[in-house]
């Protein structure tokens, strides 16, 4: 059996490519100029850019705001745990469906959301194509919207940036509002409880006739001289020392919860800054596409070389069956 040593080299490459160039040309000249007609009918689409740094959380916070001892240096800027929050804010639904919402997105992309069950998913995917939220290396996030209309790109990408913002201000004054809360239930609960021992304390003294101040706790106070004896006189003194110790510490813990009540409530002031803005988006951004000169070029280098490869291919099958016959 004899063996044929199969051999085909940049020779037999262009040997082929000229054998078969009027067909290689047409080929490659239909795919560009088709090409060139569906560039040419694609609408222009631009692109806007927002870029923000997220504001540091300890700035605007309470153990900021109301330090008793000087802090060290607190950066006014967010750092890794600010950001990774605001880029999940960002793309969270409460941002992208706002948007959605407000632009009215789907009668601008034509999307049928009432009928079409699929609607709703369709419309998420276009828009999510178009915006994008990034996470520089420097800490600060960029936002890009592209769409054929620039004054809208441009509208949306601020709005982005200003809803991102919101929700996380909301967040942060929830979160304080309801520590507050729960600081002000305490305090109300010691209110009552404060309410029954002066009460008890008013009775106490009016019985056994005992009106001076006599709480161990309170150290600055002149010594006591009973004015009585006997058992029940002794009874009474111990009943008003011990219910003026828990009136005291009463009286000074609801005084504590209410000032770190007022301390939280006064950390949902909605004029903290949640981000610093570095660049708004402008109308007329840059053009994000098609680029048809490049599209063209592309698609005629791609189908020339294909053709150039299909010709070979047909040019050795060719050859081959006709050693075999």
């Amino acid at each position: 059996m004899n063996q044929t040593e199969f051999k085909f080299d940049l020779f037999d490459i262009v040997r082929v490519s000229l054998k078969w160039k009027k067909q290689i040309i047409l080929f490659t000249l239909a795919c560009s100029l088709i090409s060139g007609v569906y560039f040419m009918m694609q609408k222009n689409t631009y692109e806007a850019y927002g870029a923000f740094f997220p504001a540091s959380a300890v700035m605007s916070g309470r153990i900021n705001l109301f330090r008793e001892t000087n802090q060290d240096w607190i950066d006014y800027f967010g750092g890794e745990n600010e950001v990774d929050r605001a880029t999940v804010v960002a793309n969270s639904a409460s941002v992208i469906s706002y948007l959605i919402d407000s632009f009215k997105l789907a009668e601008h992309y034509k999307i049928d959301v009432v009928n079409d069950k699929n609607g709703a998913q369709k419309l998420y995917k276009k828009f999510s194509k178009n915006f994008k939220v990034s996470r520089s290396g420097y800490k600060h996030i960029e936002i890009t919207f592209s769409d054929e209309d620039h004054d809208l790109a441009y509208r949306l990408t601020n709005a982005a940036i200003l809803r991102i913002e919101e929700q996380l201000r909301e967040l942060y004054i929830r979160i304080n509002n309801q520590l507050a809360l729960s600081l002000e239930i305490r305090h109300d609960s010691i209110s009552q409880s404060l309410a029954l021992i002066s009460d008890s304390l008013a009775n106490a003294r009016v019985k056994y006739g005992i009106y001076d101040i006599i709480a161990p706790g309170r150290k600055n106070l002149l010594s006591f001289t009973p004015k009585s004896s006997g058992l029940e006189y002794a009874k009474g003194l111990e009943l008003i020392q011990n219910l003026e110790e828990v009136k005291d510490k009463l009286a000074m813990d609801r005084a504590k919860y209410l000032s770190l009540a007022n301390e939280f409530r006064t950390a949902t002031f909605d004029g903290f800054p949640m981000l610093h803005v570095t660049q708004w988006a402008s109308p007329y951004g840059p053009k994000s596409g098609p680029f048809r000169t490049l599209g063209v070029i592309t698609v005629f280098l791609a189908s020339l070389l294909f053709s150039i490869i299909l010709a070979c291919i047909i040019d050795i099958f060719k050859s081959q069956a006709h050693k075999l016959n």
